[in-house]
């Protein structure tokens, strides 16, 4: 408190309160495509194969960049513990999924409705369970295995759980974003409140692991995938199409321009309400290049290595 003005600092909690619902509901929508698919070994094998190489190449180009321009080493004790850049903690989650994922797929799969509602009942209890004793310096040594020991997997069935059962569970919409509202309302007041009295930012409440957080994620999943809201123009279907494409990568490279921001464009030094605006499209502007020319050059080199594999063959 005092580094940016009262008006900026409440502007910002708002919008990081309101984005709190996206990566659980990424989550899910992994969930609801990657569960519902046939059992194929192989395959999630490719995929953890994947998601390990993509992890060791960005560690390693955030080791070089954190190190020439950031001037901070890495413990490498801390492999487990903590990645090299914060963000990449995705990848550590995502590919415990991929690993599991054949397990995953072939018992939610063969579940009784009974039985999903009962993993949802739990997962939600002992998430508010732990949840509450973390927010009080208090860790849960034992914990319930699949319905405590991970709220992201608790996302990733959520989201085939809710695809699966939501003709049986009618929620009217107007009841999903008013609930999600006043959730997410009640989070970022909290916050406010917390902050103004300790006198620094309180990030306790914006945790994944927020049973308040993933209600509302989770209500507003279950509206989209109930009234599927895909009825987009030909060229809105083509510019998503185009995004989609780099999405990854964007999530992969957009800290380093974060970084840049941070150090090169003192922005805490403008209001919020122009700063996070500019600075978000800036970030994202320099990400989506990044990733078209990280695209090209990749589709290039492996035009190259294939004419060269025919030339040997020949």
């Amino acid at each position: 408190m005092g580094e940016v003005s009262n008006a900026s600092y409440i502007f910002s909690i708002i919008l990081n309160g309101v984005s709190r619902i996206s990566v659980p509901i990424f989550f899910m929508i992994s969930g609801a495509l990657l569960i519902d698919e046939t059992v194929l070994i192989r395959k999630s094998l490719k995929r953890v194969k994947s998601i390990f190489l993509t992890l060791l190449l960005w560690s390693f180009i955030y080791l070089i960049w954190n190190y020439c321009y950031r001037n901070r080493m890495y413990d490498f004790r801390l492999v487990f513990e903590e990645p090299i850049k914060s963000h990449l903690w995705f990848l550590y989650a995502i590919l415990g999924m991929y690993i599991v994922l054949p397990f995953l797929q072939n018992m939610f799969k063969n579940m009784q409705d009974i039985l999903m509602r009962y993993f949802v009942g739990m997962w939600f209890v002992f998430l508010t369970i732990e949840y509450v004793l973390a927010l009080c310096d208090l860790k849960v040594a034992y914990q319930i295995p699949l319905v405590g020991d991970s709220c992201y997997l608790g996302y990733f069935a959520l989201g085939y759980i809710i695809k699966m059962t939501i003709k049986k569970v009618p929620i009217p919409s107007y009841v999903c974003y008013g609930c999600s509202a006043i959730l997410l309302s009640l989070v970022i007041i909290l916050t406010y409140v917390f902050t103004t009295i300790d006198g620094v930012h309180y990030e306790e409440l914006f945790q994944y692991r927020n049973v308040l957080i993933a209600v509302s994620a989770a209500l507003v999943f279950y509206d989209v995938i109930k009234n599927k809201h895909s009825n987009y123009s030909e060229r809105t279907k083509k510019i998503l199409s185009f995004l989609s494409k780099h999405t990854f990568m964007i999530y992969l490279c957009h800290v380093i321009f974060l970084d840049i921001v941070k150090l090169e464009f003192a922005p805490r030094s403008i209001s919020a309400f122009f700063g996070i605006p500019l600075y978000s499209m800036f970030v994202f502007v320099c990400s989506l290049i990044f990733s078209i020319l990280w695209t090209y050059v990749k589709h290039a080199w492996n035009r190259l290595i294939s004419e060269r594999r025919k030339q040997n063959g020949k």
